[in-house]
C-alpha cells in the first residue's frame, strides 16, 4: 500500500512539473468599469509613457486627468510620466569652455 502511494505522489508530481507555467502574470487594470484587454492596455501603457500598474481607476478622457476608483480626487494628468527631467545643458554642466580656455 505504501509502495503504490509513493508511486502516485511521484507520477503526480511529475505531471504537475511538466505542465506549461505561465511566464507574465496576468494584468487586471481597470478603467472606467471596464477590465483593460492587451490592447488597451499597451494604448493606455503608450500614453501614461510607463507600465500602469494593476488597479482600478477612473479617467476623464476628455482632459486627461486620473484618479482611483471609488475616490473623486484627481491624482494627476495621464501624461504626467512623459515628462522627463531636462538634461543640463554643457555650460550648466561647467563643460563648455570657449576657445580662449584651451590656449591657457
Amino acid at each position: 500500500m505504501a509502495k503504490r502511494l509513493l508511486a502516485f505522489v511521484l507520477t503526480a508530481s511529475f505531471l504537475t512539473m511538466s505542465l506549461p507555467t505561465v511566464v507574465h502574470a496576468q494584468r487586471l487594470v481597470v478603467v472606467n468599469g471596464r477590465v483593460m484587454n492587451s490592447q488597451a492596455l499597451a494604448t493606455l501603457d503608450q500614453a501614461a509613457c510607463q507600465h500602469v500598474p494593476n488597479g482600478y481607476y477612473w479617467l476623464d478622457t476628455s482632459t486627461g486627468i486620473w484618479g482611483y476608483a471609488g475616490n473623486p480626487v484627481p491624482q494627476g494628468h495621464i501624461s504626467s510620466g512623459c515628462r522627463q527631467a531636462r538634461r543640463p545643458s554643457l555650460s550648466e554642466r561647467g563643460m563648455l569652455y570657449s576657445p580662449y580656455d584651451w590656449v591657457r
